[in-house]
């Protein structure tokens, strides 16, 4: 009977310890590299082409991030060649703040969680209307969950030892692609919600995972542990290699760290998507 309590015993302790930490305040910095197709060209002519401007779209584009998180806020900051953007998401006021140093200009937005919520549901209301007149022509889609096949394979990555997963999707069109990611399974951000506009790059959301600098891979929030690197392929060229280089656990970190910085041209993010002309062009820039 000893023998078997101590099994027991010795089972949910052995089960207890293989569960990440979940981390409330944690500063991480990170490298993602993006390679674009030879023949690509950004929304609106970037190469010179109508609505351009002529700006030139280079292949490859490097972005350095430190992202802050405490229980109520989360900050990411990005520098790449194309200027320095912040993004404040502040979970007390339910407000994310996107600010935008670039081309000499101090601008940016902000955007609460009803903004957020809308703007999913007219995305919603989009995708249902797509696939209605897709299945009125006898087309019909699967929402295919992502499949995580772990693995014992390890890696060093900024000092950790990391472990290997490999995450299976389905796409629409019925192609299976795989993303491998490189995770540390002592520890976890502990769960948020995502920022309401999340796009500019970034980790946290729901699961602990990354969300906003997932690179578009799906269940990256169902990992176990916290994502360290990846490497996304596409059969064009198109490739994005995102890197963890640091990782302080447990910072002191104070609430004047998510301070909104005064000096910047803040606009709600609706007169940004009616007609916001240059700053649209900035945004697409960065």
């Amino acid at each position: 009977m000893k023998k078997i309590l101590v099994l027991v015993a010795f089972f949910g302790f052995s089960t207890a310890m293989a569960q990440p930490k979940v981390v409330e305040k944690a500063i991480v910095k990170a490298k993602t590299e993006v390679t674009f197709p030879e023949n690509f060209a950004p929304p609106g002519g970037g190469d010179g082409g109508p609505g351009g401007g002529g700006f030139s779209m280079p292949r490859d584009i490097e972005t350095n991030t430190t992202t802050t998180f405490s229980p109520n806020f989360m900050k990411t900051e990005s520098m790449s060649d194309f200027g320095h953007n912040t993004v404040i998401v502040d979970r007390v006021n339910k407000k994310t703040t996107t600010l935008i140093e670039a081309m000499g200009r101090k601008t940016g937005f902000y955007s609460t969680d009803a903004d957020g919520e809308a703007q999913r549901a007219r995305q919603d209301s989009m995708r249902n209307a797509r696939r209605d007149s897709l299945a009125a022509l006898g087309i019909t889609f699967r929402d295919n969950k992502p499949e995580l096949i772990y693995s014992e394979e390890t890696k060093k990555i900024s000092g950790y030892t990391c472990k290997k997963v490999t995450i299976k999707s389905t796409g629409q069109n019925g192609q299976v692609s795989e993303s491998i990611v490189w995770y540390n399974p002592d520890f976890k951000i502990a769960p948020r919600s995502a920022a309401p506009n999340a796009s500019s790059g970034g980790f946290g959301g729901p699961g602990g995972g990354m969300s906003m600098m997932s690179g578009g891979v799906p269940g990256m929030n169902l990992i176990e542990g916290f994502p360290m690197e990846y490497e996304i392929t596409r059969g064009n060229g198109f490739k994005i290699h995102m890197t963890v280089l640091k990782v302080q656990l447990d910072a002191n970190i104070e609430d004047k760290e998510f301070e909104i910085p005064k000096g910047y041209d803040l606009k709600p993010q609706s007169a940004m998507e009616n007609g916001g002309g240059g700053f649209r062009m900035i945004m697409r820039n960065n």
